[in-house]
């Protein structure tokens, strides 16, 4: 609230205001990158939100524990092939047809699974090229490079499994030429083949699994930086507001001085911080709009006068003006949203207008009224 109406601003208001103005221009700063990975977080979560909806009967993690479980028997029964193939590190081999698996049945499922095929629409759809194609042209197209995906990725399925298999009955001939076993090929000897087959069906989503739980850790790591920099904007733009009452309180002049910017959004700020709508009330930065104030000033009599009018609204915005002969004034306001006048300084002469009275007012009144206000003055 403003003490000092008249006279210059003291030296250690001053130095409070220069505050005031450096932890609301940090405020700001804060605001700003803090929209800026909102701008991030927005489409990733509606992205990840699309991937669930689409993926929700597909069960993916399911499939992925199969996957894993699948791997470890598929080691177990191969082991003695990998280790023909690579003595010293046999787990090498292991890894690598994993690695394979994953990507012949990230190959694969666009054709097998109509969930992954509806996923890739949903991305296809983002993109500004696409805005103005038919569905049915964005459809056709992607159903054309996964029936190209899967043939390509079919052959390495064949050749990889054929792989396994000979290598599985060289390993049994030599087995028998070395009198280490009597039996011929036989059922189990076809297991390493059965288990690689079953790794690629299971693995189907892991490729999928794994960008998602990219996608997630992204989203969460930016979620966080959004809400410490939500809070570093809070808490200067609390400080900062603290700091001007007091430069107010110390004789700081607010109608006469400058007021910045980042002081008026931090008190508009300050108002908001306590509301739900963090993104549209708190961390936006709002657009300046045309706001007025109509009032009619009488004495206590019920006569009109004819007033000059000093207002500063809570916003710290300000602005002068002298009504009408009949009392009537209209003073616009281009300041932020909900903004009110918290403070009228009232400048007339009595009933003899030989005799000039000021008087200040202090309250809570809204712009944009609809209904005139009636001020009556001592």
């Amino acid at each position: 609230m403003i003490i000092n109406w008249g006279n210059p601003s003291t030296d250690e208001s001053e130095d409070l205001f220069t505050i005031s103005d450096e932890l609301a221009s940090r405020a700001n700063s804060s605001s700003k990158r803090a929209r800026d990975t909102f701008e991030i977080v927005k489409p990733d979560e509606e992205k990840l939100s699309q991937w669930d909806k689409i993926m929700s009967n597909a069960y993916v993690v399911p499939f992925t524990i199969a996957f894993v479980v699948i791997c470890i028997l598929e080691y177990y029964f191969s082991r003695e092939i990998y280790r023909d193939i690579l003595p010293q590190a046999p787990w090498v081999i292991g890894i690598g047809i994993i690695f394979i698996s994953i990507v012949i049945a990230e190959l694969m499922v666009g054709m097998l699974s109509s969930n992954i095929r509806n996923k890739r629409f949903f991305e296809e759809k983002k993109v500004a090229s696409n805005s103005s194609k038919p569905d049915s042209d964005i459809r056709d197209r992607i159903l054309r490079d996964v029936k190209g995906q899967f043939f390509f990725g079919f052959i390495l399925f064949v050749a990889i499994g054929v792989a396994i298999f000979y290598f599985s009955k060289e390993r049994v001939a030599r087995e028998i030429s070395a009198g280490i076993r009597e039996s011929a090929f036989g059922i189990q000897d076809i297991l390493p083949v059965l288990f690689y087959v079953l790794e690629v069906l299971a693995g189907l989503f892991v490729f999928y699994l794994f960008k998602r739980s990219v996608l997630a850790y992204k989203n969460y790591r930016n979620r966080k930086k959004y809400s410490k920099e939500v809070e570093i904007s809070r808490s200067n733009t609390s400080e900062s507001c603290k700091y001007f009452d007091d430069a107010e309180k110390k004789g700081y002049n607010t109608f006469l001085d400058d007021v910045s910017n980042n002081i008026h959004l931090g008190f508009y700020r300050n108002k908001h911080q306590n509301t739900n709508q963090q993104y549209l009330n708190y961390v936006n930065e709002p657009q300046k709009e045309l706001q007025t104030f109509t009032a009619k000033f009488k004495d206590a009599n019920g006569y009109a006068l004819q007033v000059t009018v000093d207002a500063l609204t809570e916003y710290k915005f300000k602005e002068s003006k002298t009504s009408n002969s009949e009392g009537v004034i209209e003073m616009d306001f281009n300041s932020y949203p909900e903004d009110q006048i918290k403070q009228f300084r009232i400048t007339y002469f009595g009933k003899d207008n030989k005799e000039k009275q000021v008087e200040e007012i202090s309250g809570n009144y809204s712009l944009n009224n609809t209904n005139l206000y009636e001020i009556i003055l001592k």
